[in-house]
């Protein structure tokens, strides 16, 4: 019998709106099955993919504008933290 590895891809994205006082605070918080951040090695990768994630969530949960910093978890682990600068493109 062969014992096979499930490789399970859940990931916490958190999306921290800074203040202009310099407080950051959760404004959303997705779940995501998805494994985008190992398709290649790096940071700069990482964060790209957080991005381009993150331009696609913010899009559809009417997100305010405003300067983000969004973190990405695997269990207890952060994946990565990348800024991000939010201007709708309709308001």
């Amino acid at each position: 019998m062969r014992n096979v590895l499930v490789m399970d891809h859940l990931h916490r994205i958190e999306y921290h709106r800074r203040l202009p006082d310099g407080a950051l605070v959760l404004e959303h918080t997705e779940e995501v099955v998805d494994h985008g951040w190992y398709i290649k090695k790096g940071d700069d990768w990482r964060q790209q993919y957080t991005r381009e994630c993150a331009y696609d969530f913010m899009s559809r949960a009417g997100t305010k504008p405003g300067l983000y910093a969004i973190s990405v978890w695997r269990g207890g682990e952060r994946v990565c933290t990348a800024a991000l600068r939010w201007r709708p493109l309709k308001e």
